[in-house]
């Protein structure tokens, strides 16, 4: 959202909050639980909430000026450690990716996709719809969310126009409009390389436990959720508001396009096989460590500017990268950081675990803290920040429990990324400002997938994910466990895993991921509480 068209008492309003939330955690002093520099750190925190949630300043500026107030306050001693964030290779990873989809702007495959789509779906306009998620879901599983939405929403106009869709009046916008961010939200969920979210993520949690998650091992755990929720979603869109039938004259014009770009190119067979050669690096770093998710998108990205190659000038990749989002993942990266050495992400934890909410059990009290950042993202789209806050919080709940970081950080990626209840989701925003649907359309589509997500907790699909996975992934999975017994034992676990908290929304995400990495602490009293609780 453009600073300009917020109104200017909510924008003054942001930045006198922010100020009270900075000068209040100055006075106030440090205690045993936890450091004055911790308290300043969190009041920060709560003032780049503020500043973010009201758009009172660009979102870049509004980085800039977190990383400034550490040290002004005495949160940090050296303005130098300030800006360790934007050393982070997940930093250069994010700008990298962007090059993909300005590249494939410059193709015609594009249109020879929706051409290919049109053939197989026909007149039937609920085949559409579900051609497009798919596409677009694909598509996302390599490139972040927001590109994705934005090349995919240009396809869908192209076909609203030729149809004469008119906003808020064509059940077909409405379909077309909701479906392409929701599927590229889901795809993004398949793999790291598919949302900014999943490596701000990880990079935090390679902070606190200098421990990381593979490209291949994101997999596992990401793609079976997404291949049952794209259908899920289509069926709830197009059951909902049932798209109207489309002519053949709709599709005049699309053909022609398409004959006219039937002879490919030299250039879109480079950019092609550029794109397909970095998604096969990306899952073969897997088994070759020197492949990992940076190091190849910024090989890909190099690779662009090669003479012979030329596939993107400096000026159009200038213009492809969002240097507002960059900075603020940069400021992200070194805020995680400090809210852990702080002690502030431990003072959190501990008020959440003395609160009661842990005698619900290891489940049960993730559950709980899922559905808060759950309702705390729907409400504040601020999904980087609020990853930097709970990530701490839920690696200390989970190592409490002997439990890996890697749960409460896939978890907590894909609640974050994949909120889309309502169109105040960066991605969601993008078709939400063509006008064809309204809040209530969003909320009603999104309600049913959720519900069907539980349905599919208590029928078992969890334990049944859970039992693919082959012993030795479930060991690189689980550091905590990486015995060969145990991974047996979380096997024979995992079937009734499914059954505990699956009346919370939000947790049953975090429950499917917790059942297919199969993760299990060793026997203790915490253990056998949980059977005695949740196992019949």
């Amino acid at each position: 959202m453009e600073n300009s068209t917020v109104p200017m008492p909510k924008r003054l309003a942001g930045i006198g909050l922010a100020a009270i939330c900075i000068i209040v955690s100055c006075l106030i002093p440090g205690s045993e639980e936890l450091s004055h520099q911790g308290i300043m750190c969190l009041g920060l925190l709560l003032s780049l909430v503020c500043l973010w949630t009201t758009s009172a300043v660009p979102v870049g500026i509004t980085a800039l000026f977190t990383l400034v107030m550490l040290p002004i306050i005495g949160v940090l001693e050296s303005a130098s450690t300030a800006f360790v964030g934007f050393g982070s290779s997940a930093l250069f990873f994010i700008i990298a990716v962007f090059a993909m989809p300005a590249v494939m702007m410059k193709t015609h495959w594009g249109v020879r996709l929706i051409s290919v789509l049109l053939k197989r779906t026909g007149t039937d306009s609920t085949k559409l719809v579900l051609a497009f998620m798919i596409a677009t879901a694909l598509v996302s599983t390599v490139m972040s969310d927001v590109p994705c939405t934005v090349l995919f929403l240009g396809f869908a106009l192209a076909i609203l126009k030729a149809a004469d869709a008119k906003p808020l009046q064509s059940n077909l916008g409405r379909c077309l409009m909701i479906g392409v961010p929701v599927a590229s939200v889901t795809g993004g969920i398949a793999t790291p390389a598919g949302s900014s979210f999943n490596v701000v993520a990880m990079n935090v949690m390679q902070q606190i436990t200098g421990q990381t998650i593979s490209f291949f091992d994101w997999m596992i755990v990401g793609l079976p959720l997404v291949i049952i929720m794209v259908p899920v979603c289509w069926f709830s869109i197009t059951r909902i508001i049932k798209p109207e039938p489309i002519t053949e004259a709709v599709f005049a014009d699309i053909r022609k396009e398409a004959e006219e770009a039937k002879t490919v190119s030299p250039f879109e067979i480079k950019a092609i096989l550029v794109i397909v050669l970095m998604v096969v690096l990306w899952i073969a770093g897997n088994w070759i460590p020197v492949f990992n998710t940076t190091i190849v998108a910024l090989v890909g990205l190099i690779v662009m500017f090669v003479p012979g190659m030329d596939l993107i000038t400096w000026k159009e990749f200038q213009s492809a990268v969002p240097w507002g989002i960059v900075i603020m993942c940069g400021a992200i990266f070194t805020l995680g950081g400090v809210v852990e050495s702080t002690g502030g992400a431990t003072f959190l934890a501990n008020l959440f675990m003395n609160s009661g909410v842990t005698s619900l059990g290891f489940f049960g009290s993730i559950a709980v803290l899922m559905t808060l950042v759950y309702i705390l993202h729907t409400l504040c789209p601020i999904g980087a920040a609020i990853l930097a806050i709970f990530i701490p919080i839920m690696i200390t709940l989970c190592a409490s429990f002997g439990v890996s970081p890697a749960v409460p950080t896939i978890a907590l990626a894909i609640v974050v990324a994949g909120n889309v209840l309502l169109p105040v989701n960066p991605t969601v925003m993008l078709t939400y400002g063509e006008g064809y649907y309204t809040f209530g359309d969003m909320f009603k589509t999104g309600v049913v997938p959720a519900i069907i997500l539980i349905y599919s907790s208590r029928s078992g699909f969890p334990s049944s994910w859970g039992c693919w996975a082959s012993r030795a992934t479930v060991a690189k999975l689980c550091p905590l466990s990486r015995q060969a017994g145990k991974a047996d034992r979380a096997r024979r676990h995992c079937d009734g895993s499914h059954r505990a908290m699956a009346s919370v929304v939000p947790g049953i995400v975090c429950m499917k991921i917790l059942a297919v990495c199969n993760y299990l602490w060793d026997d203790s009293p915490i253990e056998s509480n949980w059977k005695e609780r949740h196992v019949a």
